[in-house]
């Protein structure tokens, strides 16, 4: 780590001290307020735009279209739009948890 003048009224070792205290505060913090479960995170409806979908499973809208084509994933269109039932994403998450808890 490289040297560089610092503008605050302490050491470095103590800014970094003070910087690891915050950042673990911060961490701490988030861990204790985090969801225990994937399903708090799935909007209290019963149908699911896309946009939504992809929210849930941090993905983009080409791989959410992607894994439609690979039959990985259900939905159906009413006029113009796709749809996804609240349902089938949960049983899609509680899948993946069975899976990777093994």
């Amino acid at each position: 780590m490289t040297e560089f003048p610092m503008m605050v009224p302490m050491t470095q070792a103590e800014f970094w001290d003070k910087m690891k205290s915050v950042v673990e505060n911060v961490v701490e913090a988030k861990l204790t307020t985090a969801p225990s479960s994937n399903s708090t995170l799935i909007p209290e409806k019963a149908l699911l735009k896309a946009s939504e979908v992809c929210t849930i499973f941090q993905i983009s809208k080409p791989t959410l279209y992607e894994w439609l084509k690979q039959n990985k994933i259900a939905s159906f269109k009413i006029q113009s739009r796709r749809y996804f039932s609240r349902q089938d994403i949960e049983a899609i998450i509680r899948q993946d948890n069975k899976i990777s808890n093994l």
